[in-house]
């Protein structure tokens, strides 16, 4: 059956690439006329970019703002054929993907080299600025993506280490708007879509927008994906003095979890890549609502007060079936014991509730920014777990594998668990200002955190601590086009797990130092910017030896990352569009108990990430992307090497202008040209769970904008 899937997906990418090679020529012969007649309708650099509110709580231009920040439009990601976040995070220097198992949907990264090994069943992300742990990627209702790198370069935000991810939605605009898209791709690959905006009242202000997808990930390793969603918002101004909003949004994700493939004499194994070695005995489910509140309102024409509120409620099951430690002695090379893991009903919480104020002023003589937030969250986590005793699983051989024997356990059959409990509770007072002066600016900020924070099954003890984040930066206006910063910039992230004393173990803590260049060249059509910068990690977990359980740890470790990042993008003609991103990241543990001054794994040293789109003429435009990354380790010990790739993508875009400003678009895209074979990522602990990447496929996408 596999084999007739192979044989039928190599025929449709033929049949693509056929088609994708005609086009060419057709878009050729289409233009008319001299290049003046061309109308891009590439956006020009938006001055006001919500990633720099982020980061200094005031609206600003990424310029302007001394931090290192990416926004990645959600245009640009479809220009791209991008249907995940990893798609996204490519245009992102320094953003590299680590293994989660929550699905295509659910997908985990790393920002720096930093280690994240710190967190469960979260994919460390912010939507709207606000974090929620286990929140999915959902194309249909991004309005960008924005990277901010490095700790505290978000302000009023707990970030990760490396940095902060935030997801941004669409929200209801002021006037009647809406699209729909369907995309299919091989392997079942799917996306349905459908965007609403209408304007209820005019003169009151107010907007509705509502969206809805169903979106299938591609079985082409034979494990299922799909998630349904639905998301409704409400919108209220008076002008500029207020605004209110309200959304609801709910998803249903239904997946199998996949652990890819394991590694023998330190490289991935050598068997076909869509190799499926676990049998769960049902499919897992994450399913969220989420109800959030805005309101903002101007005091006066230089400050203005915003109050942000956001719940989610999560459910969720998850079946587990994977390898189990080492290659079983006494069996023919490749076998393995299978393991059952079963989290029959997961609750999460989050209640997030933000008030700020953000002024303007002048004292002195000297222009002042200022920011200041006091927040509070709340996750609460009730993971029940179930573990089906190894004697019950069938082992399987990596290399002749024979389906079929792993049973389902049996109503009433004897299991192992415990239950992992969290609870979170944080209060934090943030404070910050921008004094600017002729061509400088100085940034000085701080965060204050009371944590109550208790992780592990039960008996474990809390753990109460208090913490201060300051940092501070400064800036230089070199001319109207170029800026020059550097910072030091400092946060801290939860522990989630337990010591070998009982107790919940106090957060780790990051320090980084940067310098970098930004600029606008091309009359402000093209953005460039370099940092350089170092990271340092404290307080990390490790293996406590003292002790026989392997789950015990103390933060004693420490880690350090020192890289070097440029990105530019932006229209360079006419007819050229293009953006590039490329790091350089030397990541390593310093203090360890077992890895000590081993290469972080899942960090290549190089990344290089270029993409551009040469329009013909108005409808027909061809994109081309060259994604390359150098080699890296599959595990702590730095035992099995995943070995470097570059990768190819085309796209052959079509878009047809009606009447009314109603437009209609095709694309056909042909991602991994050159069927490279390669793995996208491995679990950060062990080398048995190794996911590769989906060799040449295609994605038809068609969407009706009105």
């Amino acid at each position: 059956m596999r084999q007739e899937q192979t044989a039928v997906s190599h025929s449709h990418t033929a049949i693509a690439a056929a088609v994708f090679i005609a086009l060419l020529p057709a878009a050729h012969a289409q233009q008319r006329g001299t290049l003046d007649e061309i109308r891009v309708s590439a956006p020009a650099p938006q001055p006001e970019q919500r990633t720099g509110t982020l980061a200094t709580g005031l609206p600003g231009s990424v310029l302007e703002t001394p931090f290192a920040v990416t926004t990645v439009p959600a245009e640009r990601i479809r220009e791209q054929a991008g249907t995940t976040l990893q798609d996204a995070l490519r245009n992102v220097p320094g953003a590299q993907a680590d293994s989660g198992f929550n699905g295509s949907h659910t997908q985990f990264f790393s920002l720096r080299g930093a280690v994240v090994d710190n967190g469960t069943g979260s994919n460390r992300v912010l939507r709207d600025g606000v974090r929620l742990s286990n929140y999915p990627y959902v194309p249909a209702f991004l309005e960008s993506v924005e990277v901010l790198r490095g700790p505290g370069a978000a302000v009023g935000v707990r970030s990760e280490p490396g940095g902060t991810v935030n997801l941004v939605t669409r929200q209801p605009r002021m006037a009647n708007f809406g699209s729909v898209l369907f995309g299919r791709g091989e392997h079942g690959a799917m996306e349905v879509s459908a965007d609403l905006n209408r304007v209820i009242s005019q003169d009151n202000e107010i907007a509705a927008r509502i969206t809805a997808t169903r979106s299938d990930a591609s079985e082409w390793r034979h494990v299922a994906d799909r998630l349904d969603g639905v998301k409704l918002g409400l919108a209220k101004n008076d002008g500029d003095r207020m605004h209110l909003r309200m959304g609801v949004e709910a998803t249903n994700q239904t997946y199998q979890a996949d652990y890819g493939l394991p590694a023998a004499n330190g490289r991935p194994v050598a068997v076909p890549l869509d190799r499926q070695l676990g049998e769960p005995f049902a499919n897992s489910t994450t399913n969220n609502r989420i109800v959030d509140l805005h309101g903002d309102l101007a005091l006066t024409a230089d400050t203005r007060v915003a109050l942000d509120y956001t719940h989610l409620e999560g459910r969720s099951t998850a079946v587990r079936d994977v390898l189990s430690g080492s290659p079983l002695a006494n069996q023919p090379a490749g076998t393995y014991a299978r393991a059952t893991a079963w989290e029959p009903g997961t609750d999460r919480r989050i209640d997030s509730l933000v008030g700020s104020v953000t002024s303007r002023q002048r004292w002195g003589g000297l222009a002042h920014g200022l920011y200041a937030d006091i927040s509070y969250y709340r996750e609460d986590l009730d993971q029940p777990s179930l573990i089906v005793p190894a004697s019950s699983s069938a082992p399987i051989n990596v290399y002749s594998p024979v389906y079929g024997r792993q049973p389902a356990p049996a109503p009433g059959a004897p299991t192992q668990g415990a239950t992992t409990r969290q609870k979170l509770h944080s209060t934090a007072v943030s404070l910050q200002d921008q004094i600017d002066l002729g061509a400088w600016s100085l940034v000085g900020g701080v965060r204050y955190t009371q944590y109550s924070f208790y992780y592990g099954t039960a008996g474990v003890l809390p753990v109460d601590e208090t913490r201060w984040s300051p940092k501070v930066a400064l800036l230089r206006r070199l001319s109207d086009n170029d800026t020059v910063y550097a910072n030091i910039a400092t946060g801290i992230a939860p522990n989630q797990v337990a010591s070998s004393t009982n107790r919940s173990l106090p957060s780790r803590r990051s320090a980084q130092a940067e310098i970098g260049w930004k600029s606008l060249w091309n009359g402000g059509q093209v953005s460039t910017d370099v940092a350089v910068y170092q990271l340092e990690q404290t307080g990390m977990i490790s293996s406590d030896l003292s002790t026989v359980n392997p789950f015990d740890f103390t933060t004693v470790g420490s880690a350090r990352s020192r890289g070097v990042e440029a990105s530019a993008s932006g229209q360079i003609t006419e007819r050229i569009r293009m953006s590039a991103a490329y790091a350089y990241t030397d990541a390593r543990y310093l203090q360890n108990a077992v890895y000590g001054g081993q290469v972080v794994p899942n960090v290549a040293r190089h990344t290089l990430n270029l993409w551009g789109q040469y329009a013909w003429n108005e409808e027909w435009r061809t994109g081309a992307g060259l994604y390359v990354q150098s080699r890296r380790f599959a595990d702590e010990a730095n035992t099995t090497v995943l070995p470097g790739y570059a990768r190819v993508d085309l796209t052959q875009t079509w878009r047809k202008p009606l009447a009314g400003g109603q437009n209609v678009e095709l694309q056909l895209a042909v991602r991994n040209l050159l069927d490279k074979p390669y793995y996208v990522s491995s679990h950060l602990h062990v080398s048995r769970w190794i996911t590769p990447a989906q060799g040449r496929n295609i994605y038809v996408t068609g969407t009706y904008r009105f």
